[in-house]
């Protein structure tokens, strides 16, 4: 009976192992992780987040566009694609870069748990106190002159031509200003949103069984390649060959000329 109760229990035992080596394609993939950002924000700063994603192998396509739909999922400007470009290959790989508001990082950061881990992870904010700063005070000085160019305008004392001069200079002030509510609006979207680049690749093992792969597929044409060559230098040197031959003979024939003279003086 004691003998039995051994028995199963190292059955058990090695069956466990077994089940613990198992996992198909999920041996060959790196283990999960929950992907997160947090940091405090701070005014006037614009932020970008940086991910390395490494996943199972042949997962590439399938992470890339549920990247690309939890953008997709947040309405009007809160997430904008900038980028999305996907590789195949010896190593396979993809990028998705959006611009996304702050409270959205996260939600699609969530999207890639479970399905690899992460490699690298980074986060760098850039002070935009003084760029806007000077925004402001040009905006400031623009709209002050241009209100004075109003006031002189609705003066009845200008004559035609300093009048057609006037509405030239409030024309251009004018254009100054929509610029420079343009690089108002573009620094105050770099701070009230946040740049996310989600960069993906597979695991290592596919890059190896790839080159592998590729190396085999290249084999005849590595081989007749090779055959050309030493066709090309064997045709190359036959011309050598020849001349070397003759030179040899001519040689042997003088050599032998010289020695019969000899022979005879003798």
């Amino acid at each position: 009976m004691m003998q039995r109760w051994m028995l199963v229990l190292a059955l058990a035992a090695l069956l466990g192992g077994c089940s613990g080596q198992r996992g198909g394609p999920g041996n060959d993939a790196p283990g999960v992780a929950d992907v997160s950002v947090d940091h405090k924000r701070a005014p006037r700063v614009a932020y970008e987040h940086a991910v390395d994603f490494e996943v199972p192998v042949g997962h590439t396509r399938q992470v890339y566009e549920t990247v690309q739909k939890s953008c997709a999922a947040f309405s009007g400007q809160g997430c904008t694609l900038l980028e999305a470009s996907i590789r195949a290959g010896t190593e396979p790989g993809a990028t998705v870069r959006m611009r996304i508001v702050p409270e959205g990082v996260n939600q699609v950061l969530k999207s890639l748990d479970g399905r690899g881990k992460v490699v690298t992870q980074s986060s760098i904010g850039k002070d935009l106190a003084e760029p806007i700063q000077d925004a402001e005070r040009k905006m400031g000085m623009l709209t002050a002159y241009r209100d004075q160019l109003q006031t002189l305008a609705r003066q009845r004392a200008l004559d035609p031509e300093a009048l057609i001069k006037l509405h030239r200079e409030l024309a251009e002030v004018q254009s100054e200003i929509d610029n420079a509510a343009t690089a108002q609006a573009q620094l105050r979207r770099q701070v009230d949103t946040e740049l996310l680049t989600v960069a993906m690749h597979e695991h290592a093992r596919a890059g190896q069984a790839g080159k592998v792969s590729k190396a085999l597929d290249d084999f005849g044409g590595d081989l007749l390649q090779g055959v050309a060559a030493l066709i090309t230098f064997v045709a190359s040197t036959i011309p050598f060959i020849l001349a070397g031959t003759v030179l040899y003979l001519v040689w042997r024939r003088v050599r032998r000329g010289r020695r019969s003279a000899a022979a005879g003086k003798r």
